[in-house]
């Protein structure tokens, strides 16, 4: 079954971390996040990304991927992340990681 996801923002590699980029009309997503962790608190908060995976060389025929991260930073809508395997790919949610 293929589904046509909209992203909400994308994921760029900067240096030794990742920057997720939320687009402005999904801002309600940063606010669900905070809105349940708190404020002053996002550091080092677990997170789940779920990311379109822009991966030519994946041959499995998956269309998104799911990668926990760190929160390391979030400023506005730009929520920095430790890195992971992702460039340039489109973000389809931000979910906190309940399991951590």
């Amino acid at each position: 079954m293929h589904l046509s996801l909209e992203p909400i923002g994308i994921i760029t590699k900067v240096a030794n971390k990742s920057e997720i980029l939320i687009y402005s009309d999904f801002e309600q997503v940063i606010r669900n996040i905070m809105s349940k962790i708190g404020d002053g608190a996002e550091k080092g908060q677990k997170l789940l990304v779920v990311h379109k995976n822009n991966n030519q060389k994946q041959m499995d025929g998956h269309q998104v991927q799911v990668t926990k991260a760190t929160l390391l930073e979030r400023n506005g809508n730009l929520l920095t992340i430790s890195k992971i395997e992702a460039n340039e790919d489109s973000v389809i949610d931000v979910r906190l990681d309940l399991t951590a």
